[in-house]
Order: structure tokens, then sequence, then C-alpha cells
């Protein structure tokens, strides 16, 4: 019956604990849990901290927040699902009442977060147990804010569990700074990695659970974010001292090539993971391991398929490859891409004149049924953050605040790794950092390649579409951001729409 507790909270994430229980424990109090008397021993905190993290596996590795939100996929030819949102015409795809707009999932998980927050308290744990679940909950909470900053921007902020009633959303920067205490305070909480212990006394490996590298480096995107996008430049050496923290500690490392990345750090808990999300195989019916991998992947990963396999949702051609990794002993052509130059020799009537993309191993088959021999998935992680994406974001705001030195050492770490050519005085630093991240964490993460652009305001350049076209007022009034969904303004008559969108399609 413990779980039932939360099952019923995240049904109703924005009520209060009293609400929610009320009527169950009139009805049948002989069955229930309550909430003063469930927060007992280790054991029950760690079982809610458990409904946390699969209700945020749940969460961030739903093909939504994966693909469906994602308007900065670097595909020449993108399915119908993308095509219209890459070139922001949302209102071509989309309406008030659309899913992928709707921001419950998020509030549900930071309504857990609260509900973990607000009763730890309650146990009889040793204070540093109960600091390592606090610093969990801390980081995740944040690490949602700061997705929904990066989304929808204003939105509504809610704290604690009683905080309840009709909410105005509060201005992006506002929430900024919650995430970023948040994240101050679970720095200060959470052991090393290699000191996290679960109730039992047994090491964590899973690198889904947050820990005081995890903290810092999403502070340091945080950091980043409120920098650049927000071109409060003050913050950037504050985002260079988090993810120095994170590079300098010997708890991470990066493999030795990209051909370890492919096969040691995508499918998870490597070191040079710092923040994942475990994949739990439900017979993988939703494809991952990776979403991007069932969505750009065929041949010959999937066993089922051949060269000539159709690719029909996204296809990137042979010569963008070769213009993205001009370099021809940048390892990671081979590696991320299945015989990158002797395929783009093969007819195009064959080939499409794609490229095959094949970062993504360790292929699930159907062991049984009507779909035995069949694709299921992918035995992967979806993998957040890594070593080598802090190493490049430390780069690029290095090279933000004139420490060129700094940005090319950090720069060349990683170049070297690949087995590519080191910088040079040619090039244009800022824009080599953003061009290698694309080609360190091409098709990682959550919106990666979305939001460096967004961050670094290189949209018009970049950006596909009306994307080109927007006015310094059209960014202020949040076109780079999502609508509000029809959903968010029920029983809410302080919630307002974002303005861009409400005079594109979007007015309630």
């Amino acid at each position: 019956m413990k779980k039932l507790l939360y099952i019923i909270l995240l049904l109703f994430p924005l009520a209060s604990c009293d609400d929610l229980f009320k009527d169950f424990l009139t009805e049948e109090p002989e069955t229930l849990v309550t909430n003063t008397n469930f927060w007992k021993t280790e054991k029950d905190v760690e079982s809610a901290m458990n409904e946390l993290h699969s209700m945020f596996r749940e969460w961030a590795g739903s093909v939504t927040v994966r693909l469906y939100r994602d308007r900065g996929l670097q595909f020449d030819y993108l399915g119908l699902t993308w095509r219209n949102i890459s070139d922001n015409e949302l209102q071509k795809d989309m309406n008030i009442n659309s899913l992928t707009l709707n921001w419950l999932d998020e509030y549900r998980t930071i309504g857990l977060c609260n509900f973990i927050l607000g009763n730890i308290h309650r146990a009889k744990i040793p204070g540093e147990r109960a600091n390592y679940y606090k610093g969990q909950a801390l980081t995740l909470r944040a690490y949602v804010y700061f997705y929904i900053s990066r989304t929808w921007g204003d939105a509504v902020l809610i704290t604690s569990e009683g905080d309840v009633g009709e909410k105005a959303v509060t201005p992006w920067r506002d929430i900024m700074k919650v995430v970023i205490d948040d994240l101050l305070e679970a720095t200060r909480l959470l052991p090393p990695v290699n000191e996290m212990k679960d109730a039992n006394g047994a090491t964590v490996t899973s690198k889904q659970i947050p820990s005081r590298g995890t903290a810092y480096a999403i502070l340091a995107h945080a950091y980043a974010w409120l920098a650049g996008y927000g071109e409060e430049p003050e913050y950037y050496q504050k985002g260079i001292d988090a993810a120095t923290e994170v590079i300098r500690s010997s708890d991470y490392s990066l493999v030795s090539d990209p051909r370890e990345v492919c096969e040691i750090v995508l499918p998870g808990n490597s070191r040079e993971g710092i923040f994942e999300i475990d994949f739990v195989d439900p017979e993988a019916f939703n494809r991952s391991g990776n979403s991007l991998a069932g969505g750009t992947q065929k041949w010959p990963p999937d066993p089922t398929a051949g060269h000539s396999t159709r690719r029909t949702l996204l296809r990137l051609n042979n010569e963008s490859v070769m213009a993205m990794y001009p370099d021809v002993h940048d390892k990671r052509r081979e590696e991320y891409f299945y015989k990158l130059d002797s395929m783009a020799q093969v007819k195009t009537s064959t080939t499409q004149g794609a490229a095959y993309i094949y970062k993504f191993r360790k292929p699930l088959l159907h062991e049984s049924g009507s779909q035995i021999g069949k694709l299921r998935g992918y035995d992967l992680n979806e993998i957040l953050i890594r070593l080598a994406d802090i190493y490049l974001l430390r780069a690029e705001m290095r090279a933000k605040s004139n420490d060129v030195p700094g940005a090319i050492t950090d720069l060349n770490v990683i170049r070297k790794r690949a087995g590519a050519r080191e910088y040079t005085p040619d090039e244009n630093l800022e824009e080599a950092i953003a061009q290698e991240r694309d080609k360190e964490l091409f098709l990682e993460g959550i919106c990666t390649r979305y939001f460096d652009i967004i961050r670094n305001r290189t949209f018009r350049e970049k950006l596909r579409g009306k994307f080109k076209t927007l006015s310094d007022q059209d960014v202020k009034d949040g076109a780079l951001f999502f609508p509000v969904s029809f959903y968010a303004f029920q029983n809410n008559t302080k919630m307002t729409q974002n303005i861009y969108w409400k005079r594109n399609g979007f007015s309630i």
C-alpha cells in the first residue's frame, strides 16, 4: 500500500496532501498508510525516491521530450513530425490542445520532488542519509525546472507540497534562481559518485541517481544559459568554476576513442557518464535505449533491415556528414556512421544518398511471439550529460570570457580523443567549439543542439524557416519557447499565454 500513496499523489500533483487522502482515509482507514506514519525508516524514504526515479525515467525518456519537441535536429530530410516545428511554424501541426505542449508530466515529477522534500524530516534516519536523499530530490527538481525554463520560458513555480491554488507564471529568470539555489544546496548535500551507497550500504552504480558531480554538471549548464541566452556574462565564471569541479574530479574520465563512446559510454554507467536515464526493458515497447536510435537507424544495427531499406522519418545526406566532419582522420566519421566514405559511392537508388547512422549499438530482438527476430529496442541508456559535454561547455564559456588558451585546451582534448586535427588560428574559436559540440554529441541528450543554439543566440544562422526572420521583439515575446497548453488554463484564471504564440495561432 505504500506505493498507492505515490500513485495517488502523481495523479494530482498540484493538490495538497490533506486533500489527496481525506476521502480515502474516511472510507478505508484500515488499509491506507497516512502521510505522517509512512515516513519511519530509511527504506521508506528509499521507496519514495525509487518512485521518483521511475517517474523521472518515464518523463525524460519519453518520445515527446526526447524527440517530438526537438526543433534543432541536424537532418536534411525531416518527416512530417518535425518539418513544421523545425521551421518554428508550430500552428501548422499543433493547436492549443496538443499533448506535445502539455507540461503535466513535468509538474507531476516536480510534485513528487516537493512531496519528498517536505517529508524526509519525518523519518528517523541519520542526517547524512537524509541529506543523500534530499540532494537527489533537489537535483531532479532543478533539472526539470531547467528544462521547463528552456522549453516554455515563463512558467508556474511551485516549490512546496502545500503550495496550491491558482498560479500566475513566474519569469524564467526567477525560476532559474531557484534552479541554481537547488543545485548549490545539492552540491553540499550529495557525496561524490564513487561514494554513493544505497539503504543497504551497497555501492550505487547507476548514473541516473544524482551525485555531487551531477549537480555541478547541471549547474554549469544553468550558469551558461543565464550568461548566454540570458545575456548576463557575469555568470560565465561561475559556470566555468562548476564545470571545473567536474573535470578535475577523479570520479570521471574520458574513454579512449569514439569506438569506446559507442560501445562503452552509450550503453551506460561508464566512467565518462555523469547523468543518464537507465534503460529498464519493459519489452522495449518504446524502442528505447535511445529514442533517437529507433527513428534514425535501420541497417546495419537492425538485422531485419538491409542497406536499401527506406528511411522515411529522418535522413542526413552523405555530403552533410562529410561537411560536418571534414577531417578524414576524425574517427567519428566511421564510428558514428557505417562506412561513410565507401557507402557514399553506392548508387543513390539504394542509399537515398543518405549516411547510415551507426552510433547506437546493442540492438535487442524479440525472442518469441509473432515478432520473433525483429528489433524491439536498444540496450542503451539515454545519456543526458557526459564528461565530453562538460569539457566543450567549459571551452565555450572560456571563449566567451576571452580565455582563449583555456578554451583551445579544452577543445583540443575532445578533438585529440577523436583523432582530429587540433585547433588552428585561422578558425573562429567560438564557432569551432559549437561545431565540435554538434560533432561529439550528435543525437545525444534532450534537445541538445537546439538548446546550444538558443544559448548562443545563433538561431537565425543555424535554424530553419521562421527562425531566420525573427525580430528581437519576437524573441522577447517568447518565439523561441513553446506556447502554453490549454490544460494549464483549466481551473487557473491567472494563467497567461506566451505573447508571441498568442498572436500566432495559440490564443485562448
